[in-house]
């Protein structure tokens, strides 16, 4: 099955002690293992049942690859489960309905997928919208194959919590009760490093609360939203709620990545390096994320030599000069970019042509992936960021300093932690959407428009 991840026998344990808490399994009830792999969750209801003295309920696990169908029968050829090769995301509407759903959906991106993948899950699944990773749609058709009352227990990516892709499926999961949330350990999973979620459902509407544990064993309850909105917010609880009405969007004049070359290591270069001919004509300072952290700052030595003017204009083939000689003798490597080779740019641009005329101004410098995030002030506006830094043009008026000071702030940080994407090994992922919906100080959009009224 494509995305399998066998599932450690000790998470395995710990998703059936949730399955069976507070309510028995019988010997007529039924269980679904829906992508069973080889059967950890077959194994972990024996055992469970075996210590608790309980009866061991039929169930039927599905499996679409069929090496892993051939050994999960050999493990459990005399287990009360009848395993079937066939497509959970498929019709299964003649399974019926389950007391119990239990599982470890795979996860697959849909960079992953093919076009006729695409579609036809965009055709059969509400949850199938925007960047849609396949787990996505386990849980929605698990939810369809839950009995009313029953139980279900999935280990996902955490993320659904909270992306914007994921917003259908919050809403799916609200119309039924999300009894629990546990987020588990990172490395659950072995060296794979993740940011598991144990959800447990129950089949039922309710206005009931849910139990968040989190991966330092605190505990709190919380009631979810039920219009799709994000639950990071909720989750990580009142750290990371900021009263206002004012978004970073509202008072920055951009908030965006840096620029992209398809070509860092061509155009970016250490200026003690680059031939003296190009210095004062085709250079622009520039920094990345990493010398961002390294060198607490935008002084990184390093530029760009660039073809672009300083109001962003591109010259013509015979107008480059000194760049042209030089970039010729890259000029294979630079052919064989995307932006060359498949969308017609000349063969010396950019990726994207930079907006040079907020580059140019005063603004704020994040790192795109950060274990902590972290602001740094590029006050003569003379950096061009690379692509892997996330660059704030605050609108006149607005305080330059006060600003950065907020963005450093304990408020904003926790707001960022609860709402920014994780990834690997603990660090955040900042993104320009989520940036722009910081909310920030009421005072800053204030000064902003006492300003405005000013030169009015």
């Amino acid at each position: 099955m494509k995305g399998h991840v066998p599932t450690p026998d000790g998470l395995a344990d710990e998703m059936v002690r949730h399955l069976f808490a507070g309510n028995q399994p019988y010997r007529e009830d039924e269980i679904l293992y829906p992508g069973i792999g080889t059967g950890p969750f077959v194994s972990a209801v024996h055992r469970y049942c075996l210590d608790h003295n309980y009866s061991i309920p039929d169930g039927v696990g599905i499996e679409s690859d069929p090496e892993l169908v051939s050994e999960c029968r050999e493990r459990h050829e005399n287990s009360h489960v009848e395993i079937q090769h066939r497509d959970f995301l498929e019709d299964v509407s003649d399974l019926g309905r389950f007391e119990y759903v239990i599982g470890n959906p795979p996860y697959v991106s849909i960079e992953e997928l093919s076009k006729e993948e695409k579609g036809r899950y965009r055709n059969r699944f509400e949850t199938a919208t925007g960047r849609f990773d396949l787990y996505t749609l386990f849980f929605e058709q698990a939810l369809n194959s839950l009995l009313m009352g029953g139980h279900l227990v999935f280990v996902t990516p955490e993320k659904f919590e909270y992306t914007e892709a994921t917003q259908p499926l919050r809403r799916l999961l609200m119309e039924h009760h999300v009894e629990l949330i546990e987020h588990v350990a990172e490395d659950s999973f072995g060296e794979l490093t993740t940011y598991p979620a144990i959800t447990k459902v129950r089949g039922l509407r309710s206005d009931d609360s849910t139990i968040i544990r989190h991966r330092d064993w605190s505990e709190n309850e919380v009631r979810l939203p039920k219009d799709g909105s994000s639950w990071a917010s909720v989750i990580r609880g009142d750290e990371a709620c900021i009263e206002s009405s004012v978004t970073l969007g509202d008072i920055c004049q951009r908030v965006s990545c840096g620029v992209a070359t398809g070509a860092d290591g061509v155009f970016v270069q250490k200026r003690a390096e680059v031939p003296a001919p190009l210095i004062d004509e085709w250079t622009y300072p520039t920094t990345s994320g990493k010398q961002l952290r390294l060198n607490d700052g935008s002084n990184s030595g390093s530029v760009f030599i660039s073809p672009y003017r300083e109001d962003g204009t591109l010259p013509s083939e015979g107008e480059l000069g000194t760049f042209g000689m030089w970039a010729e003798m890259h000029r294979d490597k630079l052919e064989e970019r995307f932006c060359v080779r498949e969308a017609g740019q000349p063969w010396y641009s950019w990726h994207e042509n930079p907006p040079m005329k907020d580059l140019f101004r005063s603004k704020i410098l994040c790192k795109d992936v950060t274990k902590e995030p972290k602001f740094w002030a590029d006050r003569a506006g003379d950096i061009v960021p690379r692509h892997s830094v996330y660059y704030i043009v605050p609108d006149s008026g607005v305080e330059f300093d006060e600003l950065l000071a907020y963005l450093n702030s304990s408020e904003a940080k926790a707001w960022l932690e609860a709402n920014c994407q994780h990834a690997a090994n603990g660090f955040l992922r900042l993104q320009s959407r989520v940036l722009k919906r910081l909310p920030v100080p009421e005072r800053l959009a204030e000064e902003y428009q006492e300003t405005l009224s000013r030169h009015d």
